[in-house]
């Protein structure tokens, strides 16, 4: 219970982490025997959480198998900086899970605008219209939404999750190993989400490997070295119902690379 009293107050710095980085929120598989275990948290830089996040945020869970059938993805517990998760495989391996977050609000304080823009890479029409809006004196106003997927290795991976944000891996079928280059596609509201900036993050190093999308939302990489991956990437840009204002979606996609 001690946990869940603080979900409160760490949801509220949740709503207000890219005040000083982009924070992301992941997955990470864990040991379980007969099911599959997930922790979920946000965190300053892949793979450290700093904080859980309160299920009664998700608008959309859940999880596939390998048969193709979708699958719940159940809270257990949360820890001081995680959410525990299972989905129980039912003899089936479970390809992929997937959440999407309610949307938060927040300004963004000045001194903090520049170390964002570095996290995500923005475009140069967002650097352009942020410019003339600092120029009339507005602050930065942002509604961003978080979306989160990870890859568990099976060949139906690939499949779309309905998240606002998703990415597919297109190849190549079943595990990654170190050297194999990997297609991974981009969707925004199911749609490819072309010429768009999503960096790679390996467990054991800090500095990522940046890559933009294709016109087609693609981008192909070699896998350098073997461990935990994300590609995280933030779409960012002024809100269609009032151009003063900034929405974005976030999105994480984690993976595995075999020796």
């Amino acid at each position: 219970m001690r946990c869940m009293r603080r979900l409160p107050v760490l949801l509220s710095l949740v709503a207000t982490a890219v005040a000083s980085r982009a924070h992301d929120t992941w997955f990470e598989p864990l040991p379980a025997r007969g099911e599959v275990a997930l922790a979920l948290g946000t965190g300053n830089r892949f793979p450290v959480f700093d904080l859980a996040v309160d299920t009664k945020y998700f608008v959309k869970s859940g999880c596939r198998g390998g048969d193709g059938r979708s699958r719940a993805l159940e809270w257990q517990r949360y820890t001081d900086k995680t959410t525990l998760l299972r989905v129980r495989a039912n003899g089936t391996p479970v390809s992929t899970c997937w959440i999407q977050l309610e949307p938060f609000e927040f300004e963004l304080p000045q001194d903090k605008i520049e170390i964002y823009f570095r996290e995500i890479r923005p475009s140069a029409a967002v650097l352009a219209a942020w410019a003339g809006l600092r120029a009339r004196g507005l602050p930065f106003l942002e509604r961003y939404t978080k979306n989160a997927r990870i890859d568990l290795g099976s060949t139906t991976a690939s499949q779309p999750t309905g998240t606002a944000m998703d990415v597919l891996r297109e190849a190549p079928a079943g595990a990654l190993a170190v050297g194999a280059e990997a297609t991974l596609r981009v969707l925004r509201e199911g749609k490819p989400l072309a010429d768009f900036p999503v960096e790679l993050v390996n467990e054991r190093n800090p500095v990522g490997l940046w890559h933009r999308t294709d016109a087609e939302g693609r981008i192909r990489a070699k896998m350098p070295s073997p461990g935990r991956w994300i590609l995280r990437g933030t779409d960012l840009r002024l809100s269609a119902s009032d151009p003063t204002r900034w929405e974005s979606q976030f999105i994480t996609y984690a993976f595995e690379v075999a020796r």
